[in-house]
């Protein structure tokens, strides 16, 4: 017989993960580690969810207080991914032969929680156009700020990514930036435009294995947050984070006529469900195209 923490430990060991799904097997083994595999029911995961739920954001970062809960609840889109994680892990099982073929997994069956996108929370171009003029004045002293932002625009790459990304990873003749492992756990190839190796070239050269996102004071991955909010207030886009750049990208190739199934590529999602968001925003965008000509 397998315990569920044997076999969370044999998924992880199987393939990378990135590290917000290796919080959410964390969550899981913490909820089941013990029990056999076989024996985890729809009732036990219902019960886990709702203790998720109730438990909200943690804090990140790396202080003191990292991983306590920060009071505000979870997103619709964080609580399918944990259950998206779990399902997986009663798929692997079943690949395994730790669990028969016929075995109906506990998470088949739970419906989605919603999904709510605020269709305005995304950068337009000539936002990012100003938000990239204060950035060159503003950034002093890393001067690598401008280069993150064209690439999280241009590329719809995550953040968590962007900063992990070394020189090696970077072909310039090809124009692409290969990511070992995105949010999904799948590996992804960015096309990057002219502009992107454009700012990448500005940057000083290092080793191939170095980060080119590092920071000044270390090889660790700059900590951005601090040095984009001082940014986007004075561009007059306070209260922004670096995840409207990405929307920004889905929205912007939505808005061009790109195709769902497109989209999806580019921004690495799994499922059409994740870049339908970005179709929304096209609708309304040529609506209020067609208000302004016909009023």
């Amino acid at each position: 017989m397998t315990t569920f923490k044997e076999l969370a430990e044999a998924w992880i060991a199987s393939r990378e993960h990135c590290s917000g799904s290796l919080g959410r097997i964390r969550f899981w083994v913490d909820e089941f580690g013990p029990l056999q595999v076989e024996q985890i029911s729809e009732d036990q995961v219902d019960q886990a969810i709702n203790r998720l739920v109730a438990r909200g954001k943690l804090k990140g970062g790396t202080g003191k207080d990292r991983g306590q809960p920060t009071g505000q609840p979870l997103s619709g889109s964080t609580i399918n991914r944990f259950v998206s994680t779990l399902a997986g892990l009663f798929k692997y099982a079943r690949r395994l032969r730790v669990l028969p073929r016929s075995h109906v997994p506990p998470t088949r069956g739970f419906e989605k929680a919603p999904e709510p996108v605020d269709p305005d929370k995304y950068f337009r171009p000539e936002e990012v156009e100003r938000l990239l003029a204060v950035a060159r004045v503003v950034d002093q002293r890393w001067k690598k700020l401008p280069a993150l932002i064209v690439m999280g625009f241009h590329t719809g790459i995550r953040i968590g990514n962007l900063k992990c990304l070394k020189w090696e990873d970077i072909d310039f003749d090809a124009k692409t930036a290969s990511i070992a492992v995105t949010k999904n756990g799948r590996p992804h190839v960015a096309p990057l435009t002219d502009s992107c190796i454009e700012e990448l070239r500005k940057l000083p050269k290092a080793e191939p294995k170095s980060l080119i996102f590092k920071s000044y004071r270390s090889e660790k991955p700059f900590n951005h947050r601090a040095l984009l909010q001082k940014v986007c207030k004075e561009a007059g886009f306070e209260g922004r984070t670096f995840h409207w750049l990405r929307h920004g990208c889905g929205s912007a190739l939505a808005n061009a006529g790109v195709s769902q199934a497109q989209i999806m590529q580019v921004m690495a999602h799994r499922t059409l469900t994740a870049s339908a968001r970005y179709m929304h925003s096209n609708v309304e965008d040529r609506k209020s195209v067609v208000e302004r000509v016909f009023k």
